[in-house]
């Protein structure tokens, strides 16, 4: 696999060609949000039916903490990483997506960046913050992302900004789906469908695709990578974005 490595941010990030460039001498782009592990190793074969699919893909390694969780500094990332893949190839708008933290920071790009990219999709993301908060270690992480020191502080200063519950509302532009385990309980159905809610009432266009398993990290199920699915909802979105839908 071929793999072209660059610094963006101060972090490591990957550039994977697409096999062929379209027609009009253009290529799509998948900008993921998983890290250099997870797509060298245990997805390399997901990550390759996009590039035969005629997209390319941008990805970068977190730093630290505050590179991830839908943090400044990775929603800054995220833009420096679209940036140098259009210094490398003629492309498209981009497709976004991302693995439990890593589909929380895409989605908040995307709220930060409306009418940039042609879709969000997600496999088992973080959706609400404050529950997350709770569970064993989150705290310690979530606190060096944000530079904050308690959940008191990450209700009132964080999530009006950076919770996807509570971006919900404002994301009816934008289509988006989630690859969801029904057993994950590191980020549980539930979250998922409280954002799936509140997107629907305003007028959006969010979906939910359930499989079995839990949370779809590197150690985890591969049930939410279903390359041939999430490549299909990507095709429909562009089309749309194109005016042909």
């Amino acid at each position: 696999m071929h793999v072209e490595r660059a610094v963006v941010n101060n972090c490591q990030a990957l550039f994977f060609p697409a096999h062929e460039v379209g027609a009009g001498g253009t290529v799509g782009l998948l900008v993921a949000g998983l890290q250099s592990s997870t797509l060298l190793r245990r997805f390399c074969n997901w990550a390759e039916s996009w590039q035969t699919a005629g997209y390319a893909i941008a990805s970068y390694d977190f730093k630290d903490d505050r590179y991830t969780w839908g943090a400044d500094a990775g929603v800054a990332t995220v833009t420096e990483l679209l940036a140098e893949a259009r210094r490398r190839w003629p492309i498209r708008r981009p497709i976004v997506c991302g693995s439990s933290r890593g589909g929380l920071t895409a989605l908040v790009w995307a709220h930060r960046n409306p009418g940039t990219p042609v879709a969000w999709f997600g496999m088992n993301p973080v959706m609400n913050l404050g529950p997350f908060y709770g569970l064993e270690g989150r705290a310690q992480s979530l606190n060096a992302a944000y530079g904050i020191q308690t959940k008191a502080e990450l209700l009132r200063e964080v999530c009006p900004r950076a919770n996807p519950v509570n971006l919900a509302v404002d994301l009816t532009w934008l289509p988006l789906r989630t690859w969801q385990g029904r057993d994950d309980r590191v980020t549980p159905p539930e979250e998922l469908e409280r954002f799936d809610a509140a997107n629907r009432a305003a007028g959006g266009s969010h979906s939910i695709v359930y499989g079995p398993g839990g949370h779809a990290s590197p150690e985890g199920p591969r049930h939410q990578f279903d390359a041939a699915a999430q490549i299909a909802f990507a095709r429909v979105a562009e089309r749309r974005a194109e005016g042909f839908v």
